[in-house]
């Protein structure tokens, strides 16, 4: 008897029952918005203070908040990776990198795909 894959998948109707985590990056789902699951609670201890004296806040206002806490995340982070991407794209030499003509460790430029140092640019062809 052979058996078959069983596919995985969330329906819409699932992702209305419970919300995720309150902490970014988890998706483990809580039923209350803005709750912390029990696993977040343990990895981080005593570093992680729930606050329950605070006022009753409406579950679609909570959700609205902490969407727009990760929608910020992800623009900066957007915006870090799009520095270093451009940082990287100006610079073609790089420290420390073995050329591969001569063997020894210098500041090189990358060439067709492979490290070459000046010294060795230098040489006639």
């Amino acid at each position: 008897m052979t058996s078959t894959p069983i596919e995985l998948r969330q329906s819409d109707w699932q992702s209305t029952l419970f919300d995720d985590c309150a902490l970014p990056g988890c998706a483990t789902p809580v039923a209350v918005p803005g709750d912390v699951c029990q696993s977040c609670l343990v990895a981080f201890g005593d570093m992680l203070n729930v606050r329950t004296d605070g006022p009753a806040h409406d579950p679609e206002r909570v959700r609205a908040e902490l969407a727009a806490r990760d929608a910020s995340t992800r623009d900066q982070y957007r915006a870090q990776a799009a520095t270093v991407a451009a940082a990287q794209q100006v610079s073609t030499r790089k420290r420390n990198q073995i050329c591969w003509l001569c063997d020894e460790r210098r500041t090189c430029t990358a060439t067709d795909g492979r490290w070459e140092c000046a010294d060795c640019q230098a040489l006639p062809v």
